[in-house]
């Protein structure tokens, strides 16, 4: 690779030097491998990145179990909307509007959660929304009228939007770029999977006990998962130095200049920022291990350093509109979203209609067939994702590209369409409900597949703005939920469900193609940005996530 190419690469947001090829790069590597360590740790061991495997994974199981928490909170009723319009009156398409508006607010509240956990941490964000989830939940069991069904939902989404942005900037604080993939499918696999798993078992508690007591339960089981992350979940907020990081692209003399230029421009000294640091005669940062009580803590992980980005982060999701990538992850992603809302609401609609006539119960059992696609798509869009771009990038000479993640479109482009028309053509025409289970599992294959590679694809973009980045994609993504949750219903009646199963289908097969355009162009659209962006990263400080 020439020095010009080289040169061009350092300058494009997201372009990384994943591996090293020649073995000439005097930065950390994976033990015993060629990977370069994207991001650069620090030599603190509080620092996330340099916590144990064992560290990590219980911060990973953490992280799963609030979304799972949150969840069943907001979304085990699915199965069960038509005893609710039985029991209280409140039509089906008031139902479907309410839960538009609770997805709605999925994504707008975090206009408010991302600059708190980007300001003052995440761990009290994540604790505190899932208290106020749980308590709206219990509410919903006593909501009689279309007003108050509004209203819960709207809160129900609010506090549940933590769950939308959080977890997601929790996992790209601890997991390297070359591990983020797998922890991201999990987190997709959970997101998509834990709606349907819990109307398998709403289903019955339903037909049992009424559906109020499936909110009882869930908000029951909640509390116990409320206790396990006040005791488990860590604190991921870290402040790194900007003269010291490192982001694997550049060379020590690199670092050693830019270190100087930033000491002489800002008149600060290099240290590294811990809880508790001293440094000896020699200016060696030296570290002091966290205490469990410390983990505990609920307040003060914001380091005096680090520049407060709550009012940037509100308005900065907007002027983020302007980088296509971002644009085509949201679309993408809300397009998901819309599937999904579209599938929750018609699902009950047409396996209780003839020649199918399923009770509660059963739709709640037919609930295991997007399950298995769902777990099929989070297999794919996962480790697999992972290793493939490694293997691209020793082929691109070591440097990696976000873009390569998108080739694993390829397999939603294929599947979404046919389990489309699979399942639509086949409900309008009654065949076997083996049947549309196939169509309805190949459709929510696609579910993790999609919301993986648009959360991945912001963060390898453009990691130092990524958790505003991903506010931007939440609020396209949930607007598109919202709108496509609020037609459903009359969409269905005015064309059926063959021809709206079609028309999704089409949609759906068009916007998975815009993942080769951005293969052919998304690096053309990041360097034509890239000042802007820098100057942007520059201007407000961007570094200390």
């Amino acid at each position: 690779m020439t020095e010009k190419e080289e040169k061009f690469n350092r300058m494009v947001p997201g372009t990384i030097h994943l591996v090293d090829l020649d073995g000439t790069m005097n930065v950390r590597h994976e033990d015993g491998d060629d990977i370069v360590l994207v991001p650069q740790p620090t030599e603190d061991p509080e620092d996330p990145l340099n916590w144990s495997v064992w560290r990590k994974r219980v911060l990973g199981g953490c992280l799963m179990i609030a979304v799972f928490s949150a969840n069943i909170l907001s979304t085990a009723l699915s199965a069960v909307l038509l005893d609710i319009v039985k029991d209280t009156g409140i039509s089906l398409g008031d139902l479907n509007t309410g839960v538009g508006i609770q997805y709605l607010f999925f994504g707008w509240s975090c206009l408010l959660w991302q600059p708190l956990a980007l300001t003052y941490g995440r761990r009290p964000v994540i604790l505190f929304a899932g208290l106020a989830c749980m308590l709206c939940t219990v509410w919903s069991a006593y909501v009689k009228s279309s007003g108050e069904w509004y209203v819960n939902r709207l809160l129900v989404g609010f506090f549940y939007g933590p769950m939308e942005t959080v977890v997601e900037l929790c996992i790209s604080d601890v997991f390297f770029a070359h591990q983020r993939g797998k922890w991201i499918a999990w987190y997709c696999w959970t997101l998509f999977n834990i709606p349907f798993i819990s109307g398998i078992v709403a289903g019955f508690i339903s037909s049992r006990y009424g559906w109020q007591w499936i909110q009882f339960i869930a908000s029951i089981i909640s509390s116990g998962c409320l206790l396990i992350l006040f005791f488990c979940l860590e604190e991921t907020m870290y402040y790194r130095d900007p003269a010291l990081e490192l982001d694997g692209t550049e060379s020590v003399a690199d670092i050693k200049e830019s270190e100087t230029s930033s000491n002489k421009k800002q008149n600060i000294d290099i240290s590294v920022d811990n809880v508790q640091s001293t440094e000896n005669s020699n200016d060696t940062p030296v570290y002091k291990k966290k205490t469990y009580l410390e983990k505990l803590k609920v307040w003060g992980a914001k380091s005096p350093k680090q520049s407060n980005l709550f009012w940037q982060s509100i308005w900065v999701p907007f002027y983020l509109l302007r980088f296509p990538s971002i644009i085509f992850a949201g679309f993408t992603v809300g397009a998901v979203l819309s599937w999904f809302n579209i599938v929750n609401a018609t699902i009950s609609t047409v396996l209780s209609a003839p020649p199918y006539n399923f009770g509660a119960n059963m739709i709640g059992v037919f609930f295991v067939c997007p399950a298995i696609g769902i777990s099929f798509g989070s297999f794919f869009s996962g480790k697999i994702v992972d290793n493939f771009t490694v293997r691209m990038a020793r082929n691109g000479k070591g440097y990696r590209e976000p873009e390569f993640r998108l080739w694993l479109s390829v397999l939603p482009m294929v599947i979404h369409p046919f389990g489309c028309f699979l399942y639509g053509i086949g409900a309008a025409h009654g065949i076997h409900w083996v049947g549309l289970a196939f169509g309805l599992g190949a459709i929510c294959a696609t579910f993790p597949i999609g919301s993986a590679i648009a959360i991945n694809y912001i963060i390898d973009c453009y990691k130092e703005v990524s958790g505003d980045g991903l506010v931007t994609m939440i609020l396209i993504r949930n607007s598109m939920g919202f709108g496509f949750s609020y037609a459903v219903t009359p969409w269905l009646l005015a064309v059926g469900t063959q021809n709206l199963y079609i028309s999704i289908g089409c949609i759906g097969a068009f916007i998975w193609g815009l993942s080769f355009l951005m293969i052919v162009f998304g690096k053309k659209f990041r360097a034509v940005t890239a000042s802007t962006y820098w100057s942007l990263v520059d201007t407000h400080g961007f570094k200390a996530h």
